[in-house]
Protein backbone atom coordinates (compact mmCIF):
# COMPACT_ATOMS: atom_id res chain seq x y z
CA UNK A 1 0.00 0.00 0.00
CA UNK A 2 2.80 2.38 0.92
CA UNK A 3 4.62 1.63 -2.37
CA UNK A 4 1.38 2.20 -4.36
CA UNK A 5 0.83 5.64 -2.78
CA UNK A 6 4.43 6.56 -3.47
CA UNK A 7 4.12 5.56 -7.12
CA UNK A 8 0.88 7.55 -7.54
CA UNK A 9 2.38 10.70 -5.97
CA UNK A 10 5.51 10.46 -8.10
CA UNK A 11 3.47 10.07 -11.26
CA UNK A 12 1.34 13.14 -10.43
CA UNK A 13 4.44 15.21 -9.75
CA UNK A 14 5.96 14.28 -13.10
CA UNK A 15 2.72 15.21 -14.89
CA UNK A 16 2.58 18.65 -13.18
CA UNK A 17 6.23 19.39 -14.07
CA UNK A 18 5.72 18.30 -17.64
CA UNK A 19 2.58 20.42 -18.05
CA UNK A 20 4.28 23.50 -16.60
CA UNK A 21 7.31 22.99 -18.87
CA UNK A 22 5.12 22.72 -21.97
CA UNK A 23 3.18 25.87 -21.04
CA UNK A 24 6.44 27.78 -20.49
CA UNK A 25 7.79 26.56 -23.80
CA UNK A 26 4.58 27.60 -25.58
CA UNK A 27 4.85 31.11 -24.13
CA UNK A 28 8.50 31.36 -25.17
CA UNK A 29 7.56 30.46 -28.76
CA UNK A 30 4.85 33.16 -28.93
CA UNK A 31 5.96 35.76 -31.48
CA UNK A 32 2.85 38.00 -31.42
CA UNK A 33 3.51 40.81 -28.87
CA UNK A 34 -0.15 41.86 -28.94
CA UNK A 35 -1.22 38.40 -27.86
CA UNK A 36 1.32 38.44 -25.06
CA UNK A 37 0.19 41.88 -23.92
CA UNK A 38 -3.42 40.74 -24.04
CA UNK A 39 -2.60 37.75 -21.87
CA UNK A 40 -0.78 39.95 -19.34
CA UNK A 41 -3.73 42.35 -19.28
CA UNK A 42 -6.16 39.52 -18.71
CA UNK A 43 -4.00 38.20 -15.89
CA UNK A 44 -3.94 41.65 -14.26
CA UNK A 45 -7.69 42.04 -14.62
CA UNK A 46 -8.21 38.73 -12.89
CA UNK A 47 -6.51 40.03 -9.75
CA UNK A 48 -8.80 43.08 -9.41
CA UNK A 49 -7.57 45.85 -11.68
CA UNK A 50 -9.92 48.87 -11.72
CA UNK A 51 -10.91 49.88 -15.26
CA UNK A 52 -13.12 52.49 -16.91
CA UNK A 53 -14.40 53.05 -20.42
CA UNK A 54 -13.06 56.65 -20.15
CA UNK A 55 -9.59 58.07 -19.55
CA UNK A 56 -9.11 58.98 -15.89
CA UNK A 57 -6.26 61.08 -14.50
CA UNK A 58 -5.58 60.89 -10.76
CA UNK A 59 -4.10 64.02 -9.16
CA UNK A 60 -3.72 65.67 -5.79
CA UNK A 61 -1.23 66.38 -3.06
CA UNK A 62 -0.30 65.56 0.51
CA UNK A 63 0.32 68.58 2.73
CA UNK A 64 1.36 69.15 6.32
CA UNK A 65 0.78 72.59 7.89
CA UNK A 66 2.34 73.84 11.12
CA UNK A 67 0.95 77.16 12.43
CA UNK A 68 1.76 79.41 15.38
CA UNK A 69 -0.62 82.25 16.31
CA UNK A 70 0.30 84.87 18.93
CA UNK A 71 -3.46 85.22 19.58
CA UNK A 72 -6.13 82.54 19.03
CA UNK A 73 -8.15 82.77 15.80
CA UNK A 74 -11.36 81.38 14.32
CA UNK A 75 -10.76 78.64 13.13
CA UNK A 76 -7.25 77.85 14.47
CA UNK A 77 -5.66 76.21 11.43
CA UNK A 78 -7.51 78.59 9.07
CA UNK A 79 -7.35 81.91 10.91
CA UNK A 80 -10.42 83.68 9.52
CA UNK A 81 -10.33 86.43 12.16
CA UNK A 82 -8.76 87.06 15.58
CA UNK A 83 -10.59 86.24 18.81
CA UNK A 84 -10.89 89.00 21.44
CA UNK A 85 -8.29 89.06 24.19
CA UNK A 86 -9.13 87.45 27.52
CA UNK A 87 -8.83 89.96 30.39
CA UNK A 88 -6.71 92.09 28.09
CA UNK A 89 -4.16 89.31 27.54
CA UNK A 90 -3.20 87.34 24.44
CA UNK A 91 -3.86 83.62 24.25
CA UNK A 92 -1.43 82.02 21.79
CA UNK A 93 -1.87 78.63 20.13
CA UNK A 94 -0.13 76.10 17.89
CA UNK A 95 -1.84 73.96 15.25
CA UNK A 96 -0.55 71.14 13.09
CA UNK A 97 -2.73 69.41 10.51
CA UNK A 98 -2.77 67.41 7.27
CA UNK A 99 -6.43 68.15 6.52
CA UNK A 100 -5.68 70.05 3.32
CA UNK A 101 -4.43 66.84 1.70
CA UNK A 102 -6.33 66.51 -1.57
CA UNK A 103 -7.33 63.80 -4.05
CA UNK A 104 -8.99 64.30 -7.42
CA UNK A 105 -10.05 62.60 -10.64
CA UNK A 106 -10.23 64.16 -14.10
CA UNK A 107 -12.56 62.01 -16.19
CA UNK A 108 -12.60 62.06 -19.98
CA UNK A 109 -15.68 61.28 -22.02
CA UNK A 110 -17.23 60.89 -25.46
CA UNK A 111 -18.35 63.53 -27.94
CA UNK A 112 -22.12 64.04 -27.86
CA UNK A 113 -23.86 66.30 -30.40
CA UNK A 114 -20.46 67.84 -31.29
CA UNK A 115 -19.77 68.63 -27.63
CA UNK A 116 -17.02 67.00 -25.57
CA UNK A 117 -18.12 65.50 -22.27
CA UNK A 118 -15.83 65.37 -19.25
CA UNK A 119 -16.09 65.30 -15.48
CA UNK A 120 -14.17 66.12 -12.35
CA UNK A 121 -14.30 64.84 -8.79
CA UNK A 122 -12.18 66.27 -5.96
CA UNK A 123 -12.12 65.86 -2.18
CA UNK A 124 -10.10 67.11 0.76
CA UNK A 125 -10.41 66.37 4.47
CA UNK A 126 -12.00 69.54 5.80
CA UNK A 127 -15.31 67.79 6.44
CA UNK A 128 -16.95 67.46 9.84
CA UNK A 129 -14.42 68.43 12.50
CA UNK A 130 -14.86 66.16 15.52
CA UNK A 131 -11.33 64.82 15.85
CA UNK A 132 -7.81 66.21 15.76
CA UNK A 133 -6.47 63.26 13.79
CA UNK A 134 -9.53 61.50 12.32
CA UNK A 135 -10.26 63.78 9.37
CA UNK A 136 -13.51 63.46 7.43
CA UNK A 137 -13.62 63.72 3.61
CA UNK A 138 -15.38 66.71 2.03
CA UNK A 139 -16.53 67.17 -1.55
CA UNK A 140 -14.74 70.11 -3.12
CA UNK A 141 -15.56 69.67 -6.79
CA UNK A 142 -17.95 67.33 -8.54
CA UNK A 143 -19.20 68.42 -11.96
CA UNK A 144 -19.95 67.48 -15.57
CA UNK A 145 -18.63 69.60 -18.44
CA UNK A 146 -20.20 69.66 -21.89
CA UNK A 147 -17.89 71.78 -24.04
CA UNK A 148 -18.49 72.97 -27.60
CA UNK A 149 -16.31 75.15 -29.84
CA UNK A 150 -17.03 78.54 -28.23
CA UNK A 151 -19.42 77.74 -25.41
CA UNK A 152 -19.91 75.19 -22.67
CA UNK A 153 -22.25 74.01 -19.93
CA UNK A 154 -21.24 72.85 -16.46
CA UNK A 155 -23.46 70.98 -13.98
CA UNK A 156 -22.41 70.20 -10.41
CA UNK A 157 -20.37 71.71 -7.60
CA UNK A 158 -17.65 74.13 -8.66
CA UNK A 159 -16.07 77.44 -7.64
CA UNK A 160 -18.40 80.44 -7.64
CA UNK A 161 -19.07 81.63 -11.18
CA UNK A 162 -18.13 85.18 -10.10
CA UNK A 163 -14.52 84.22 -9.18
CA UNK A 164 -11.98 85.32 -11.80
CA UNK A 165 -8.78 85.28 -9.75
CA UNK A 166 -7.85 83.91 -6.31
CA UNK A 167 -5.02 84.91 -3.95
CA UNK A 168 -2.04 82.63 -3.43
CA UNK A 169 -1.52 81.93 0.27
CA UNK A 170 -0.09 79.08 2.33
CA UNK A 171 -3.02 79.55 4.71
CA UNK A 172 -5.80 77.36 3.32
CA UNK A 173 -8.44 80.05 3.93
CA UNK A 174 -7.04 82.03 0.94
CA UNK A 175 -8.07 85.39 2.47
CA UNK A 176 -11.63 84.35 3.37
CA UNK A 177 -13.24 86.95 5.68
CA UNK A 178 -10.18 89.09 4.96
CA UNK A 179 -11.01 90.41 1.50
CA UNK A 180 -11.61 87.45 -0.86
CA UNK A 181 -15.24 86.52 -1.61
CA UNK A 182 -16.60 83.11 -2.55
CA UNK A 183 -16.10 79.40 -2.21
CA UNK A 184 -17.77 76.49 -4.03
CA UNK A 185 -21.41 75.49 -4.45
CA UNK A 186 -23.78 73.43 -6.62
CA UNK A 187 -24.73 75.24 -9.83
CA UNK A 188 -25.71 75.01 -13.46
CA UNK A 189 -23.50 77.31 -15.55
CA UNK A 190 -23.43 78.51 -19.14
CA UNK A 191 -20.21 80.00 -20.58
CA UNK A 192 -19.83 81.75 -23.93
CA UNK A 193 -16.52 82.93 -25.42
CA UNK A 194 -16.24 85.61 -28.11
CA UNK A 195 -12.84 85.57 -29.83
CA UNK A 196 -11.49 89.03 -30.62
CA UNK A 197 -8.19 87.76 -32.06
CA UNK A 198 -5.94 84.73 -31.87
CA UNK A 199 -4.75 85.82 -28.40
CA UNK A 200 -7.72 87.67 -26.88
CA UNK A 201 -11.36 86.99 -26.08
CA UNK A 202 -14.36 88.13 -24.09
CA UNK A 203 -16.11 85.62 -21.83
CA UNK A 204 -19.65 85.70 -20.45
CA UNK A 205 -20.74 83.34 -17.68
CA UNK A 206 -24.14 82.95 -16.03
CA UNK A 207 -25.27 80.41 -13.46
CA UNK A 208 -28.16 79.37 -11.27
CA UNK A 209 -26.64 78.34 -7.94
CA UNK A 210 -27.84 77.01 -4.61
CA UNK A 211 -28.39 79.63 -1.92
CA UNK A 212 -26.40 78.55 1.13
CA UNK A 213 -27.63 80.11 4.38
CA UNK A 214 -28.06 79.06 8.02
CA UNK A 215 -31.40 78.46 9.73
CA UNK A 216 -31.30 81.82 11.52
CA UNK A 217 -35.03 81.82 12.31
CA UNK A 218 -34.77 78.26 13.68
CA UNK A 219 -37.91 77.07 11.91
CA UNK A 220 -36.28 73.81 10.77
CA UNK A 221 -35.69 75.01 7.20
CA UNK A 222 -32.46 76.66 6.08
CA UNK A 223 -33.21 80.20 4.97
CA UNK A 224 -31.64 79.92 1.52
CA UNK A 225 -33.85 77.00 0.49
CA UNK A 226 -36.84 78.70 2.14
CA UNK A 227 -36.72 81.43 -0.51
CA UNK A 228 -37.82 78.93 -3.15
CA UNK A 229 -35.47 80.28 -5.85
CA UNK A 230 -31.78 79.82 -6.76
CA UNK A 231 -29.14 82.55 -6.64
CA UNK A 232 -28.06 84.14 -9.93
CA UNK A 233 -24.31 84.53 -10.53
CA UNK A 234 -22.61 86.27 -13.45
CA UNK A 235 -19.15 87.08 -14.80
CA UNK A 236 -18.29 89.32 -17.75
CA UNK A 237 -14.59 89.54 -18.56
CA UNK A 238 -11.69 89.94 -20.95
CA UNK A 239 -8.66 87.68 -21.43
CA UNK A 240 -5.67 88.56 -23.59
CA UNK A 241 -2.10 89.78 -23.84
CA UNK A 242 -1.52 93.32 -22.56
CA UNK A 243 1.95 93.99 -21.13
CA UNK A 244 3.68 90.64 -21.69
CA UNK A 245 3.26 87.43 -23.67
CA UNK A 246 1.41 86.01 -20.67
CA UNK A 247 -2.34 86.58 -20.74
CA UNK A 248 -4.10 89.02 -18.42
CA UNK A 249 -7.65 88.67 -17.09
CA UNK A 250 -10.10 91.32 -15.92
CA UNK A 251 -13.79 91.11 -15.14
CA UNK A 252 -16.92 92.52 -13.53
CA UNK A 253 -18.92 89.86 -11.72
CA UNK A 254 -21.26 89.22 -8.81
CA UNK A 255 -24.41 87.56 -7.58
CA UNK A 256 -27.99 88.18 -6.44
CA UNK A 257 -30.18 85.96 -4.28
CA UNK A 258 -32.81 85.94 -1.55
CA UNK A 259 -33.08 84.39 1.89
CA UNK A 260 -36.46 83.97 3.63
CA UNK A 261 -37.06 84.21 7.37
CA UNK A 262 -40.07 83.17 9.46
CA UNK A 263 -40.04 84.35 13.06
CA UNK A 264 -42.35 83.33 15.86
CA UNK A 265 -45.15 85.85 16.33
CA UNK A 266 -44.69 87.34 12.85
CA UNK A 267 -47.49 86.69 10.36
CA UNK A 268 -45.60 87.48 7.17
CA UNK A 269 -42.24 86.06 6.17
CA UNK A 270 -39.33 88.40 5.51
CA UNK A 271 -37.04 88.28 2.50
CA UNK A 272 -33.46 89.53 2.84
CA UNK A 273 -31.34 89.98 -0.29
CA UNK A 274 -27.80 88.72 -0.70
CA UNK A 275 -25.79 90.44 -3.43
CA UNK A 276 -22.33 91.49 -4.56
CA UNK A 277 -20.57 93.42 -7.32
CA UNK A 278 -16.91 92.51 -7.88
CA UNK A 279 -14.09 93.90 -9.99
CA UNK A 280 -11.13 91.57 -10.64
CA UNK A 281 -7.70 91.86 -12.25
CA UNK A 282 -4.86 89.48 -13.00
CA UNK A 283 -2.04 91.15 -14.96
CA UNK A 284 1.53 90.00 -15.65
CA UNK A 285 3.50 93.26 -15.51
CA UNK A 286 6.80 91.79 -16.68
CA UNK A 287 7.78 88.15 -17.22
CA UNK A 288 8.61 87.57 -13.55
CA UNK A 289 6.11 89.91 -11.81
CA UNK A 290 2.31 89.66 -11.70
CA UNK A 291 -0.26 91.94 -10.07
CA UNK A 292 -3.61 90.48 -9.00
CA UNK A 293 -6.58 91.48 -6.87
CA UNK A 294 -10.28 92.17 -6.45
CA UNK A 295 -12.47 94.93 -5.04
CA UNK A 296 -16.09 94.39 -4.06
CA UNK A 297 -19.20 95.61 -2.24
CA UNK A 298 -22.39 93.85 -1.23
CA UNK A 299 -24.74 92.77 1.53
CA UNK A 300 -25.57 89.61 3.52
CA UNK A 301 -22.32 87.91 2.51
CA UNK A 302 -21.58 85.57 5.44
CA UNK A 303 -21.77 82.37 3.36
CA UNK A 304 -19.56 84.01 0.73
CA UNK A 305 -16.90 84.83 3.38
CA UNK A 306 -17.71 88.54 3.36
CA UNK A 307 -18.80 90.79 6.21
CA UNK A 308 -16.32 88.86 8.42
CA UNK A 309 -18.80 86.00 8.64
CA UNK A 310 -21.76 88.27 9.51
CA UNK A 311 -24.77 88.24 7.19
CA UNK A 312 -27.91 89.25 9.12
CA UNK A 313 -28.18 91.55 12.11
CA UNK A 314 -30.20 89.49 14.60
CA UNK A 315 -31.59 92.63 16.26
CA UNK A 316 -33.29 94.27 13.27
CA UNK A 317 -33.21 91.29 10.86
CA UNK A 318 -31.54 93.36 8.15
CA UNK A 319 -28.65 92.42 5.90
CA UNK A 320 -25.19 93.64 6.90
CA UNK A 321 -23.51 95.60 4.14
CA UNK A 322 -19.76 95.28 3.60
CA UNK A 323 -16.98 96.28 1.22
CA UNK A 324 -13.46 95.01 0.77
CA UNK A 325 -10.88 93.42 -1.45
CA UNK A 326 -7.32 92.20 -1.72
CA UNK A 327 -4.21 92.92 -3.77
CA UNK A 328 -1.19 90.68 -4.32
CA UNK A 329 2.21 91.20 -5.94
CA UNK A 330 3.72 87.91 -7.16
CA UNK A 331 7.43 87.61 -7.97
CA UNK A 332 9.07 84.64 -9.71
CA UNK A 333 12.86 85.23 -9.62
CA UNK A 334 13.61 81.64 -10.71
CA UNK A 335 11.67 78.60 -11.85
CA UNK A 336 11.99 77.14 -8.36
CA UNK A 337 11.21 80.19 -6.20
CA UNK A 338 8.03 82.28 -5.85
CA UNK A 339 7.64 85.21 -3.42
CA UNK A 340 4.34 87.03 -2.75
CA UNK A 341 3.24 90.14 -0.87
CA UNK A 342 -0.48 90.50 -0.06
CA UNK A 343 -2.92 92.87 1.64
CA UNK A 344 -6.63 92.31 2.28
CA UNK A 345 -9.55 94.03 4.02
CA UNK A 346 -13.15 93.14 4.90
CA UNK A 347 -15.05 96.18 6.22
CA UNK A 348 -18.71 95.78 7.31
CA UNK A 349 -20.87 98.92 7.45
CA UNK A 350 -20.86 100.23 11.03
CA UNK A 351 -24.49 101.39 10.78
CA UNK A 352 -25.53 97.75 10.18
CA UNK A 353 -23.83 96.22 13.23
CA UNK A 354 -24.13 96.38 17.01
CA UNK A 355 -21.62 96.81 19.80
CA UNK A 356 -19.24 93.87 20.06
CA UNK A 357 -19.72 92.72 16.46
CA UNK A 358 -16.74 92.55 14.12
CA UNK A 359 -16.30 95.89 12.36
CA UNK A 360 -13.11 95.42 10.30
CA UNK A 361 -10.64 92.66 9.46
CA UNK A 362 -7.32 93.37 7.76
CA UNK A 363 -4.27 91.30 6.89
CA UNK A 364 -0.84 92.01 5.46
CA UNK A 365 1.35 89.07 4.66
CA UNK A 366 4.32 87.68 2.81
CA UNK A 367 4.91 84.12 1.69
CA UNK A 368 7.35 82.04 -0.31
CA UNK A 369 7.30 78.73 -2.17
CA UNK A 370 10.40 76.74 -3.08
CA UNK A 371 10.19 73.75 -5.41
CA UNK A 372 12.83 71.18 -4.48
CA UNK A 373 11.39 69.23 -7.41
CA UNK A 374 8.14 69.58 -9.35
CA UNK A 375 6.60 67.27 -6.76
CA UNK A 376 8.09 68.51 -3.46
CA UNK A 377 7.35 72.11 -2.41
CA UNK A 378 8.33 73.91 0.79
CA UNK A 379 6.19 76.86 1.95
CA UNK A 380 6.63 79.66 4.50
CA UNK A 381 4.24 82.48 5.38
CA UNK A 382 3.83 85.36 7.82
CA UNK A 383 0.52 87.20 8.29
CA UNK A 384 -0.37 90.12 10.52
CA UNK A 385 -4.14 89.93 11.15
CA UNK A 386 -6.04 92.71 12.93
CA UNK A 387 -9.72 92.36 13.83
CA UNK A 388 -11.70 95.36 15.11
CA UNK A 389 -14.74 94.89 17.35
CA UNK A 390 -17.32 97.68 17.22
CA UNK A 391 -16.93 99.96 20.25
CA UNK A 392 -14.59 97.44 21.88
CA UNK A 393 -10.86 96.65 21.91
CA UNK A 394 -9.32 95.33 18.70
CA UNK A 395 -7.40 92.05 18.54
CA UNK A 396 -4.13 91.33 16.71
CA UNK A 397 -2.39 88.13 15.67
CA UNK A 398 1.09 87.41 14.34
CA UNK A 399 0.69 84.22 12.38
CA UNK A 400 3.66 82.06 11.29
CA UNK A 401 3.05 79.08 9.04
CA UNK A 402 5.29 76.43 7.48
CA UNK A 403 4.21 73.63 5.16
CA UNK A 404 5.54 70.77 3.07
CA UNK A 405 3.60 69.67 0.03
CA UNK A 406 3.99 66.57 -2.15
CA UNK A 407 2.17 66.96 -5.46
CA UNK A 408 1.19 64.01 -7.64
Amino acid sequence: MFKLNTIIKSTLAILVIATSTNAWAAEEKTTDPKAADQKVTEQKLEIGQVTSSFDITVYGYIKLDAIYDSQATVIGDLGFFVKPKIDGKNDNEFNMTARETRLGLKIGGPTVYDGKLSGRLEIDFYGRSDSENGYHPRLRLGYIDWAFENWSMRFGQDWETFITVAPKTVNFDTMADKGALGLRRAQARLTKNFNLSETSSIFVKAAAATTIAPDADQDGQVDGKDSGVPTFQYNLGYMGKILTEKKSRMSVSGHYGTETYHYEGRVDSKNVDTWSVIGSLYMPVVDCVTLAGTIWTGSNLDTYFGGIGQGINSIDDEGIGASGGWVQLMYFPTEKLNLNLIYGIDDPDNEDINEGMRSKNTVIGVNGYYSFTKALIGCLEYQRIETDYYMQQEAEDNRFQAAMKYVF
